[in-house]
């Protein structure tokens, strides 16, 4: 049965089978490694993961053949009669004064206001807020003649709609024979990153004893 590690920018975990992932609340930008693969990626990349990422429903739509209430108020008036009668005019009159100091109160309100607290965030400002999230780093890397540095040869794609971002830190770990993190270090790419970019970078750094892989992330990025 196939395992799975996961890396929340900071530590490892794993392995955990694919039931074990059910209750570890992953999202499609969590990073995850198998055997198998040459480095991580995110889990959105991974087709039978995609069990654990719930489904939303479509937005509800009411049926066309559902009457307004209003409609169904004004509709019903006339077979009304006496004080039925009176009592509904009171009512529709009193609907309408609501409505125009609603109306009269929309006008005077910040259009700009209004429209930020029922938008909360953009997509903009969600993207630049959650760098990691957008730029992922890919590669390979191999050992110098005598073993003791390595050359990455490395690609960072910015995945996001409409942020562009500069100098991103990635950050390089080291792992043993079993896959345990032995230690890690971050390096800074000075380049600036826009909207559904690829940009190949290369790094040249220290081998130690006992790694036997590397691995590499994007774990913040500057917006631009």
């Amino acid at each position: 049965m196939r395992e799975y590690f996961l890396h929340n920018g900071n530590e490892q975990e794993g392995p955990f089978t694919i039931d074990e992932l059910k209750n570890k609340n992953i999202t499609k930008q969590t990073s995850i490694w198998y055997d198998g693969i040459p480095e991580w990626t995110t889990a959105g990349n991974i087709e039978e993961l995609s069990v654990l990422f719930k489904a939303l429903p479509p937005e509800f739509k009411p049926s066309a053949d559902v009457m307004p209430a209003t409609q169904s108020l004004q509709n019903e008036a006339p077979k009304r009669k006496g004080k039925t009668s009176l009592k509904f005019v009171g009512v529709l009159a009193l609907l309408v004064i609501v409505l125009i100091i609603i109306a009269s109160a929309d006008n005077n309100s910040d259009p700009v206001d209004e429209t930020y607290v029922e938008k909360v965030m953009s997509i903009e400002e969600v993207e630049k807020s959650e760098p990691q999230n957008f730029l992922a780093a890919s590669g390979n890397y191999n050992e110098n003649f005598w073993g003791t540095k390595l050359k990455v040869h490395g690609l960072i794609k910015n995945n996001a709609t409409v942020a562009t971002y500069k100098d991103a830190v990635v950050k390089v770990t080291y792992y043993s024979k079993t896959k345990t993190a032995l230690g890690s270090k971050e390096y800074t790419i000075y380049e600036v990153f826009a909207p559904h970019s690829e940009k190949p970078f290369e790094l040249k750094i220290e081998n130690y004893k006992d790694v036997k892989s590397i691995g590499w992330q994007v774990i913040t990025a500057t917006a631009n």
